[in-house]
């Protein structure tokens, strides 16, 4: 129990809320020895599916009188015998062709605690776990489905015996769930945000024009010359930031597939040398070096290069900023112990204490137009890749090492 436990803590703390919830479900059907489950929230004015080991069912929406309903509503622990449950949401077995026998369905309390005074905290959603034969044999399910309430479940020995401690594990779930919730209020506030700044700017053309029109030689003086600009550079900063925002929160949901990581690295050295000749860079050269050995793996390869690239750009930039002599980047891989690691490095000047203390923070850079999210953003989908990255900086250069 311990170890699993610790996996999942650490899961809360470094990666994304899908993967917790994936992860907590997965131990919970393991430890219970369950044919399989369901993790069940509320999506606006819906309940359904966010997680099934059943993939097809992530999505289905189930009605508020069905058992998963009953749970989160009423705060109940339900076990039945589903067949004959007028309850059971059959549309669930008829989508999967297949019948469910026990079911489990255990409330998931919210992590914001209850002000009504005795009410109860509201429940985030529902952990039902299916079992192929009757794990409380000292229930008569004959008599029709048993409802308890969470506390006197939790009281009863045997049952939690049963249970192998999963209940521990529901305080880490509603975490992830209110996670997903979050993000996805933050997304849809900052979408609507970046249109309104954008349209912002399309009003600015529209009053410089009717000014123009009206009165062209204020648009001659210096000072409504700067304001005009100054406003357009601050909306333009606005919506690039909301833009770079959006970017990061989408990258919770990876489209892995099977991909050569050095097929991406390949990828990468072709843009970055299209920024060198962009920046006007003076004998610029990427080296490649990659390990043929490296095989196939399940990876996202345009979040990957969106990683890469955000490297080596920081890299190019600081090259050219610095006028450095000879500039280079240099990519390399090698397969190490059944893992792939990734070497990406400059001869630049090194990075500052001060940054290099806080590379991965968000909204930490010395840029003017920069946002300070292009580091996070690539430690983030280094993260869902379940990877790692470590950074060497000194007045010789400086050097990201990626492990996937």
């Amino acid at each position: 129990m311990e170890q699993y436990l610790r996996r999942i803590v650490e899961l809360s703390f470094g990666s994304t809320p899908e993967e917790l919830l994936k992860a907590s479900l997965e131990t919970c059907i393991q430890l219970t020895g369950a044919t399989g489950g369901s993790i069940l929230g509320e999506e606006g004015v819906h309940l359904q599916f966010l997680f099934s080991d059943v993939t097809e069912l992530i999505g289905v929406r189930v009605p508020f009188d069905s058992i998963a309903g009953v749970t989160v509503n009423e705060s109940k622990v339900v076990y039945t015998y589903a067949p004959t449950d007028k309850r059971h949401f059959d549309g669930v077995d008829t989508q999967i062709q297949h019948k469910t026998k026990y079911l489990l369905s255990i409330p998931i309390q919210s992590i914001h605690r209850s002000t009504g005074g005795e009410h109860a905290a509201k429940n985030s959603g529902a952990l039902q776990l299916l079992f192929k034969n009757n794990i409380f044999p000292e229930i008569n399910l004959e008599r029709g489905a048993q409802e308890f309430l969470l506390t006197e479940f939790e009281e009863n020995e045997p049952f939690m015996e049963r249970l192998k401690g999963i209940l521990w594990f529901l305080p880490i779930v509603a975490f992830g769930m209110e996670v997903m919730k979050l993000r996805q209020t933050s997304y849809q506030t900052i979408h609507e945000l970046k249109n309104k700044l954008i349209s912002g700017l399309s009003w600015i053309g529209y009053l410089k024009e009717d000014i123009r029109q009206r009165i062209p030689a204020i648009l001659n003086e210096e000072n409504i010359k700067q304001d005009f600009e100054l406003s357009e550079n601050a909306i333009k900063e606005g919506a690039n930031l909301a833009t770079t925002y959006l970017q990061f929160t989408n990258i919770y949901s990876p489209n892995f597939a099977p991909v050569n990581i050095n097929d991406v690295l390949a990828e990468t050295a072709v843009s970055v040398k299209a920024l060198a000749t962009e920046l006007k860079a003076v004998d610029f050269s990427v080296t490649l070096d990659l390990d043929k050995e490296i095989g196939v793996k399940n990876l996202d390869a345009s979040q990957l290069k969106m990683a890469f690239f955000n490297l080596c750009k920081n890299g190019v930039e600081a090259l050219v900023e610095h006028k450095v002599p000879g500039p280079e980047i240099r990519i390399s891989s090698s397969a190490q112990n059944g893992r792939a690691v990734l070497v990406i490095s400059d001869n630049g000047p090194g990075m500052p204490p001060e940054i290099a203390n806080n590379l991965f923070m968000a909204f930490k850079t010395k840029k003017n137009s920069g946002t300070g999210l292009g580091l996070t953003i690539t430690k983030k989908i280094v993260d869902v890749h379940g990877g790692t990255i470590k950074c060497y900086t000194d007045n010789k250069g400086t050097m990201f090492t990626i492990t996937l």
